[in-house]
C-alpha cells in the first residue's frame, strides 16, 4: 500500500467517527475528506435520503473538554463537534460545497 493510500484509507476512517457521533447513518458513502487547520470537512453521498441526497459537513477535531469537573485536565473524553454542513440533491455540487466549506472554515476558525 503507497503511502497516499494510507493517508486517504485513515481519512477515511477518521471522517467515518466523525459522521457515525453525528448520527450520520453508515450506509452514508464518504466521497471526499479534506483537513483544514484543526477542521475536518466530509463530503458524503446518502441515496436513501428524502432531503438531499448530497452532503458536505465541518467538524472540530476533538479535544479534550476541560471545563468538565469530573475528569482531570486533559483526561475528559474527546467528542467530534459539528460546525456547519451543506446540502444538494446534485453531485456537480459537491466541488462548491466543499469551496464553501473551506472558506467557512477558514473565516469562522481563523
Amino acid at each position: 500500500m503507497t503511502r497516499t493510500a494510507r493517508i486517504t484509507q485513515l481519512r477515511h476512517s477518521i471522517a467515518r467517527r466523525a459522521l457515525t457521533a453525528a448520527g450520520i447513518p453508515a450506509d452514508a458513502r464518504i466521497l471526499d475528506v479534506y483537513r483544514v487547520r484543526d477542521a475536518f470537512i466530509v463530503a458524503t453521498e446518502n441515496p436513501a435520503d428524502r432531503w438531499a441526497s448530497y452532503y458536505v459537513e465541518t467538524f472540530r477535531i476533538p479535544t479534550p473538554d476541560d471545563t468538565n469537573r469530573d475528569y482531570e485536565p486533559g483526561q475528559a473524553p474527546k467528542i467530534w463537534i459539528p460546525l456547519a454542513g451543506w446540502s444538494s440533491n446534485s453531485s456537480t455540487d459537491i466541488p462548491g460545497l466543499m469551496g464553501e466549506a473551506i472558506g467557512y472554515v477558514n473565516r469562522e476558525l481563523a
